[in-house]
């Protein structure tokens, strides 16, 4: 459990370093441990780190939700690739803030198939040990997304329901010979894992050492076009695509393109398949920040017409209360108790929130949302010391504006309800479109001290940056690419950057939270 403390959000593929290959690596979580201990940081909150399809940039459409993405493997050091390919790869990403997920895995992709041919031919007695060992304890998933990567290359990508009939139904005879055609490229996906979890363990290990935590997000669901989809079709429905009702945001209603879990089968498997994916969450995170909570209480789904209504499923309220408790009372006997931080944003009836403090669910409170009364003619924010202890109090999410730039395109009016909430010095200059330091301190200050267990704060609106991870409903280049404006080595030797850190320190000593 993580008792008071102060958290960044940095997705992993944000971090910067000055030998990654262009998009963050297992390998840059050392030398950000030792920026976030300079700043008073005791939690890191990452995105999902699951393998996505080719072309897709978002980390909530995963291939396998079990899975960690190979373009994460730090691949220097690596046995078995050639020092001048290695070279070449990092002379065309040197210096490069963004670099297209395709020639990413044009560059790095051959390097790891490079460790993997020198493994088959040279590979130890402790690692060849280790690698079965490995796949014995993670057959559970391991087998199917093996085969299924391998199954996507040899039908270049195409989605599983376009496959032979054989494979696309799980036919056991065409499973098998699959598996015995296509035996080399399994054992190099299966491979590819194992060297993912051997960094990740380690990295887990020197986190742990400087008493330091790591927070998992487990996403609400899996692509369709994924493994665990494929593998598991009786516990989907797949004539139905999960999405979002219409509200202020959306006349009429947001398709995620998810594919809708068939909840009485899975509550008839008690669980199972949620079951394994968080007791692969836990061996790898302290604490479980669960996607979209309220859509495990009632899950909003569309018909595959473009005209079809949504409907929740289960659509009675007493229903929906015992299906998400039933979810959450597993979820703690998996996780542990105090291990959970639920993201109940959006449309969320009143008594979901209730019903996951009872569980003791920390919820979040993002400030400028937490306000007495939304009807009212003018919204009065809540003060942060008036938030539960059983929560957590962020400047906002993946999904948010950055603090930045929500100031610049606030209304003078809503700074002012802002600037009596957090008690601002009363001579704060409160029109100024940028948001200087000592307001965002102000700021700061009042979430560091609130009662919140954790207080956490995208690693942007810690230094006033503006550039965002995620803008909603949008397809952009910009999205889900966000990277640090420099590696983290050169961040740490910033002198500018190393005042902004201690100062951050300081205000987490002074809260408590360092």
């Amino acid at each position: 459990m993580i008792k008071r403390a102060a958290a960044i959000l940095l997705p992993l593929f944000s971090l910067r370093t000055g030998d990654d290959l262009g998009r963050g690596e297992i390998g840059g979580l050392r030398p950000l441990a030792q920026w976030m201990l300079q700043m008073g940081q005791r939690a890191l909150q990452l995105l999902p780190l699951s393998e996505s399809a080719a072309g897709e940039y978002s980390p909530y459409s995963a291939l396998s939700v079990f899975s960690i993405d190979p373009l994460y493997i730090s691949v220097g050091g690596l046995a078995g690739i050639p020092a001048a390919d290695l070279q070449r790869a990092q002379a065309q990403t040197a210096g490069r803030r963004r670099i297209a997920r395709a020639q990413l895995r044009a560059l790095k992709l051959p390097l790891l198939a490079a460790a993997f041919a020198h493994f088959r031919a040279h590979g130890g007695a402790e690692e060849r040990e280790g690698f079965a060992r490995f796949a014995a304890e993670n057959r559970h998933w391991l087998d199917d997304y093996a085969l299924f990567r391998a199954l996507k290359d040899r039908f270049e990508w195409a989605d599983w329901k376009q496959w032979p009939d054989g494979l696309r139904d799980l036919h056991h005879d065409a499973i098998a010979a699959a598996r015995r055609e296509l035996a080399e490229p399994i054992a190099m996906y299966s491979y590819w894992q194992y060297l993912a979890w051997r960094q990740w363990t380690q990295m887990r290990a020197e986190f742990a050492a400087a008493n330091l935590s790591l927070i998992g997000d487990l996403a609400f669901l899996p692509a369709c076009d994924s493994a665990d989809v494929w593998a598991n079709q009786q516990l989907f429905m797949l004539d139905r695509l999960v999405g979002a009702p219409p509200d202020a945001f959306s006349a009429k209603g947001q398709r995620w393109g998810l594919p809708m879990p068939n909840w009485p089968r899975m509550r008839g498997d008690d669980l199972r398949w949620w079951r394994e994916r968080a007791r692969r969450a836990v061996q790898m995170f302290d604490m479980l920040r669960i996607d979209h909570v309220v859509g495990f209480y009632r899950t909003y789904s569309f018909g595959p017409n473009p005209d079809d209504a949504g409907e929740f499923f289960p659509q009675e309220e007493e229903a929906q209360r015992e299906q998400g408790e039933a979810f959450f009372r597993m979820l703690k006997q998996e996780a542990g108790e105090d291990a959970i931080i639920g993201e109940d944003l959006g449309t969320v009836p009143p008594w979901v929130r209730v019903s996951l403090a009872k569980l003791g669910v920390l919820g979040l409170k993002v400030f400028r949302w937490e306000k007495k009364d939304w009807r009212a003619p003018r919204e009065r924010f809540i003060p942060p010391a008036q938030y539960p202890e059983l929560s957590v109090a962020v400047t906002g999410t993946h999904d948010t504006e950055t603090l930045a730039q929500w100031w610049r395109e606030a209304a003078p009016a809503e700074r002012a309800q802002l600037a009596e909430a957090m008690r601002f010095p009363k001579n704060a200059d409160l029109s100024a479109p940028e948001l200087t330091m000592d307001l965002l301190d102000a700021i700061l200050e009042s979430l560091y001290a609130a009662p919140s267990r954790l207080v956490m704060a995208p690693v942007q609106d810690l230094f006033g940056w503006e550039e965002r991870i995620n803008v909603p409903g949008s397809i952009d280049d910009h999205n889900w690419t966000y990277r640090l404006p420099q590696t983290i080595e050169q961040l740490i030797a910033d002198p500018q950057i190393a005042r902004r850190a201690e100062k951050l320190r300081a205000l987490a000593q002074r809260t408590g939270r360092f």
